[in-house]
């Protein structure tokens, strides 16, 4: 037990009191001599006072500072101005019993609002960091203080290549969660998390991070122990990491604690690419406004057998359906879906004959949310380049000629979620072995099939049509 840190930290508490004190001493002795009124000896009584318990915050503030943790510029700055507080509230008190004139009072008065100010600024950047107090100023503000304006904000993410894999995932979860206690001027453990060039250098225990093996990273350690564990982290009380924003930090160590590039360099499998478009929150809803095709491309569109709908009335995003026309899906068609690619959010090219090719153009589709091949001839392999398209949450299958091998690939998708399969070539055994990671939910007709095989399917909790 450490009895010096357990009185050191009373500085917190302490410290308060020479706040209010010496702020209400210094008003009182300005408004006194401001009125003309005659001084109360009270005033010398609330000076001693404010001096003595300056006196004991700075002696705290001196054990607290004896741990690890603070910057030993910040430490000096804040200590200094402290022990200034203390020296001029002493100051105030012996001089002010003594009928002073209006000069002293005005200035010395003037002096410990200002040394309060600053001790109390110094004390805050030691514990929040240093751009506590203008974090949210006006970029004037921050100029006058000598900050620099705030950054531009990072466009909204409706993609997941448009993510940055540190700057979007990592940085904002570090900001958010650990900042308070891991910055530039506080260095709890000696790690600060301000930056990846300070991640990388580590903390005082043990490695903080090691690419690929995130079990023997302390940062996963730390976040992964009992809330209640000595040396869980985020420590005294703070808000902890959600089991998302665990399992998104375990996937970025477990690829190689990378520090820049498109999160999809990065994902190689259907459960961390649902977990990472759950964390953007990734739907229609979340994409950013785009202006409308021409009325050229429209007309194009129609020529070319699709069935143009806008999804929503107030948005310029499209579901294009071409399975009730009988043209085909020519390279012209293929073109045409590539100059407005963008507005793409929905596609139905249900009964018509696909093959590789078109699946490499769909694919490039950066927006498309929902895909119907229902009754076409698509194959497995020509399925293949779909696991490209990373908003693609919704894909329909049902009698096609994919097979077995499709249900590993399944896996394979970025943010797939919904996946039918009924009147295929996958058979009911492989179907019922088969599991996909994340939150996607495979759809397997069971008509035709006995009662048993309806309820192997239930018990492993797969909806059956």
């Amino acid at each position: 037990m450490d009895l010096f840190q357990f009185f050191a930290r009373f500085h917190v508490l302490v410290l308060h009191l020479p706040i209010g004190i010496l702020m209400l001493a210094a008003v009182l002795e300005m408004a006194v001599r401001f009125k003309e009124q005659p001084r109360s000896a009270l005033l010398n009584i609330v000076w001693f006072w404010g001096a003595i318990s300056a006196v004991a915050a700075c002696v705290l503030g001196w054990m607290l500072s004896q741990a690890d943790g603070y910057s030993t510029e910040a430490i000096f700055i804040h200590r200094s101005f402290g022990i200034s507080v203390a020296i001029a509230a002493w100051i105030c008190w012996w001089v002010f019993k003594r009928n002073s004139p209006p000069v002293a009072i005005y200035s010395l008065s003037s002096i410990v609002l200002a040394l309060l100010f600053s001790t109390g600024h110094y004390g805050a950047n030691m514990t929040h960091g240093e751009t506590y107090l203008v974090e949210y100023a006006p970029n004037p503000i921050r100029q006058i203080a000598g900050f620099s304006p705030h950054k531009a904000p990072r466009p909204p993410i409706t993609s997941l290549a448009q993510a940055d894999v540190y700057l979007d995932v990592i940085s904002p979860l570090f900001e958010k969660r650990c900042a308070s206690c891991h910055n530039d001027s506080k260095q709890k453990g000696g790690l600060n998390l301000a930056s990846f060039a300070s991640l990388q250098q580590g903390g005082k225990s043990g490695d903080t991070l090691v690419p690929g093996n995130p079990e023997h990273s302390e940062l996963y350690q730390r976040i992964t122990l009992d809330h209640d564990a000595k040396g869980y982290m985020p420590a005294e009380g703070k808000k902890p990491l959600t089991e998302q924003e665990v399992a998104v930090i375990k996937w970025w160590i477990t690829t190689g604690a990378p520090n820049q590039g498109p999160v999809t360099e990065f994902v190689h499998n259907q459960q961390h690419k649902s977990l990472l478009s759950k964390l953007f929150a990734i739907h229609s809803s979340s994409l950013a406004d785009i202006p409308p095709i021409s009325d050229e491309q429209y007309q194009q569109l129609v020529n070319a057998g699709f069935v143009v709908k806008q999804i929503a009335q107030n948005s310029n995003y499209l579901d294009l359906d071409m399975s009730i026309s009988e043209l085909p899906l020519s390279p012209d068609t293929l073109t045409l879906l590539g100059a407005v690619k963008s507005h793409v959010l929905y596609l139905n090219l249900a009964k018509k004959s696909v093959n590789k090719n078109h699946m490499e153009v769909i694919a490039q589709l950066p927006n498309l949310q929902k895909l119907r091949l229902e009754h076409s001839n698509v194959t497995t392999n020509a399925l293949a380049p779909l696991k490209k398209a990373a908003n693609l949450y919704y894909l329909n299958l049902f009698a096609t000629q994919v097979d077995n091998d499709v249900l590993p690939m399944l896996n394979e998708f970025a943010a797939l979620q919904q996946v039918y399969l009924s009147a295929s070539k996958v058979d009911a055994e492989a179907f019922e072995r088969h599991s996909l990671s994340g939150d996607t939910k495979m759809y397997y007709s069971a008509l035709a099939r006995n009662d048993a095989k309806i309820a192997q399917n239930n018990k492993h909790g797969l909806k059956v049509e």
